[in-house]
Parts: C-alpha cells; structure tokens; sequence
C-alpha cells in the first residue's frame, strides 16, 4: 500500500493480542507441539518472534491470519472510471487491510484505526452500500475516527490551499500566526508562496495521522481545495498542537 499508518503494528506486537485467544493457543500447540507451547507462548507474549521458534510461529500465524479472518467492511476505490474492491479483515482481534494489486501494510488493534486507514490512504472511498450524491465535489468531509463532520476533537486543521488561510482546527490560529510572520518577512518582490506555504503544511502533515482534501463547488471564479489534518485521538491532537505552536 502507498503509505504507513501509525496506528499500524507488525506481527510479533500483534501476537499480545493473539496469544489471549484460546483457539489462536490450540493451534499454535498443534503446529509447535506439547513440549514447545509454553516457550512459544512466552515469545508471543512477549511480543517477540526470536530464533528458529519465532520464525516458525511468524510465518504460521501470518497463513493464518489471511486464511481464517472474516471481512467485517468492505468498500470500494474509484480509479480511472472502475472500482477496486477494498476490505477490512478480523481474526481473534486483529484486524488488517486488503485491498486489490496491494500489499497487506501490517495489523490494526481495532476496526475503526482499519478503516480510517483505508479512507485516509486512498481517495474517495465509499462503503459498499452507502449512497452516493451525484456531484461528489458535494459531499461533507468527516472525520475518519468519529465520523463526524462537525469541528472535533480530532481535527488538526481544515485549511485552504488555494487561498492559503486556515479555517478551522486546534491549529487554525496557530497557522494563521506563522503564515502572517512568513509573508512579513518576505522582502523579495518575487516571492512565491506556493513553497513556504506547502512546507508549512508538510509540517502539519507530520504531526497528523490522516488527511483528507475536498473541492466543494462555490462561486464561478472562487473555487477551492480544502485539506483536513487529523489525528487519531484528542491526546495526539493536543500535544501535535503543542508542538507546532512551539516551532
């Protein structure tokens, strides 16, 4: 898949969770044997795949993840006039993306981490089932943790990047500081902002976990992108906040 997701965790942390199930127990004795168990379930617990036995568990729990999880949303990517079918799979409380032509990235610890993972990494995704309006330009953006579009608690930033002025997000006032200090001291009459303004912006982007961009229809002449920086919970939302307003 195109990028990683800090919400994101690889096999062996993912095994913590595995190793609570007691069907995930029984077949790991069945593939490592009675004598093998209680070191096997150490590693597991440990939240480490060491040596040979760990090798072995890896590639065992890894087959049987993507041969026993159940598919709990599905949804589709528009590309190129088609759709591409994308899936968010579970076994015993682990949860990993599917989706076609792309490699599975690692495990999510909840559903909902899955599936904002899926909507922050691939354009317009829409549920299976969900309706549609006609103008897509149209449609409210919501946040990928809480599904809400009103102002919350996980909204980084909502900004404009054809105007270049913040609108809203705990670091819209923030925002709008730097960015008045950076155009006061631009001396150069051929100063561009497209460059500092976008590097501001990677800025914020480092800080998020999930962004999403929205071109709502508006006056002939006044159009504009919108992207919304989010973070997956309140407490990353305030200490990103922090931080930028420190830099």
């Amino acid at each position: 898949m195109d990028q990683d997701s800090p919400d994101c965790v690889d096999l062996a942390a993912a095994c913590k969770v595995l190793v609570k199930s007691s069907a995930v127990q029984a077949l790991v004795k069945k593939k490592v044997g009675a004598k093998n168990l209680t070191a096997a379930l150490e590693l597991m617990q440990a939240g480490k795949l060491d040596g040979p036995l760990g090798d072995k568990l890896h590639d065992f729990l890894a087959d049987t993840i993507e041969n026993k999880s159940a598919d709990v949303w599905s949804g589709l990517i528009p590309q190129e006039g088609d759709e591409y079918p994308v899936q968010v799979k579970e076994y015993q409380g682990i949860y990993w993306v599917w989706a076609m032509e792309y490699d599975p990235i690692g495990y999510f610890l909840d559903q909902a981490s899955a599936e904002a993972f899926v909507r922050s990494n691939w354009d317009d995704v829409y549920e299976e089932g969900e309706e549609l309006d006609e103008d897509e330009d149209n449609e409210e953006v919501l946040c990928p943790y809480c599904h809400t579009s009103e102002n919350c608690d996980h909204l980084l930033l909502m900004v404009d990047r054809t105007f270049r002025h913040a609108e809203g997000g705990l670091l819209y006032k923030a925002f709008n500081s730097r960015w008045a200090d950076i155009m006061e001291k631009a001396d150069d009459p051929d100063f561009e902002e497209r460059e500092p303004f976008d590097e501001l912006l990677d800025e914020v982007d480092s800080l998020s976990d999930a962004e999403l961009t929205s071109s709502p229809d508006s006056a002939p002449g006044m159009s504009a992108t919108f992207s919304f920086y989010f973070c997956s919970s309140k407490k990353k939302a305030m200490a990103a906040a922090k931080k930028f307003s420190k830099a």
